[in-house]
């Protein structure tokens, strides 16, 4: 049964310390991907490309949300970004089932800042390794 994306949080650990990362709209999506091996031979079946799984990748999560300079998980997302380290981080779905992956900061922004418009920022979380969903 589908259920709603309303009280979808993620939270990195930092130090052993769990930090949520608030005052956000969306989370993207969690994808796997993966190399693909051309394994075609000269007497392939009907001519046709075969292949093998390669190297498997699990991509990248964009979290945008309202910025907000004194909140504590948008500060820590600044402060990865700067030290390139890489963390556990913890994606927990309104049934309690979680995603569970270790990645660093790719990259972080503020939004542009408009009339009648919030201020809002982005980060892109690099996952590195696999993904543990519970």
């Amino acid at each position: 049964m589908p259920q709603k994306a309303m009280g979808t949080t993620i939270s990195c650990i930092v130090d052993n310390t769990e930090i949520i990362i608030g005052r956000l709209r969306s989370i993207g999506e969690i994808k796997a991907d993966s190399d693909a091996i051309d394994v075609t031979t000269l007497d392939a079946p009907g001519g046709y490309k075969t292949y093998m799984q390669g190297y498997k990748d699990m991509g990248e999560v964009t979290v945008e949300g309202f910025y907000d300079a004194a909140h504590a998980g948008q500060a820590c997302l600044r402060e990865l970004y700067q030290s390139g380290k890489a963390v556990p981080f913890t994606v927990t779905f309104p049934d309690t089932s979680t995603v569970l992956f270790n990645a660093f900061v790719k990259s972080h922004g503020v939004g542009a800042a408009s009339v009648d418009g919030a201020v809002g920022f982005s980060a892109v979380l690099r996952l590195t390794g696999g993904v543990d969903f519970t």
